[in-house]
């Protein structure tokens, strides 16, 4: 499959099969910046076993972590539809990168108590980096495939299933790949 997509904010990157990097193995990401500098991006498929709550602890529910990827694993970022938060970088589709998380965690708590969805937020650990022209060089090298908006599935609501789940909506030989365990040399 040629990819003709560029790399942007605001796209999803899908890896390919097979591509033999541990993180990357069946993940899409959500690229947040991208510009001469380099990129910028989380994985969106990759769940931990902790809950937002553990890090803020007056959030009600139980939001999971995602692993965003392989750089700074030890801070928490998280994407979010309040386009009024103070400090809040625009991630392109109406999502934004951090800001005042007192302010988030507040708006969210308010939020579920009135049983509004109003904000929607996906909470990470580590971001996904890459150097300037080292993301295009994968790309061309058939590591990723870069799907534009509109999206299948909101980036917010991907689950780990994701990746499946795109590789079904590609169809051809990427179908074949969608019911593939992570790893088919260990099968």
């Amino acid at each position: 499959m040629q990819n003709k997509n560029r790399p942007q904010k605001g796209v999803l990157l899908i890896s390919k099969p097979l591509i033999g990097d541990g993180f990357f193995e069946q993940s899409v990401v959500y690229l947040t910046t991208h510009d001469k500098d380099g990129s910028l991006g989380f994985t969106l498929n990759k769940n931990s076993s902790l809950l937002a709550q553990d890090f803020m602890n007056h959030l009600p529910g139980e939001d999971p972590i995602y692993y965003g990827g392989p750089v700074e694993q030890d801070a928490l970022f998280y994407l979010h539809t309040m386009d009024t938060l103070n400090g809040a970088i625009h991630a392109g589709n109406g999502l934004y990168l951090g800001g005042d998380y007192t302010v988030l965690q507040d708006a969210i708590k308010t939020a579920r108590e009135l049983n509004l969805e109003a904000v929607r937020c996906k909470f990470f650990l580590g971001y996904s980096g890459w150097a300037a022209g080292q993301l295009e060089e994968e790309i061309g090298q058939g590591t990723w495939i870069v799907r534009k908006p509109p999206f299948e599935i909101d980036p917010l609501e991907l689950t780990s299933e994701a990746w499946r789940t795109y590789m079904k909506t590609l169809g051809g030989e990427f179908a074949l790949w969608a019911n593939a365990p992570e790893d088919p040399w260990m099968n």
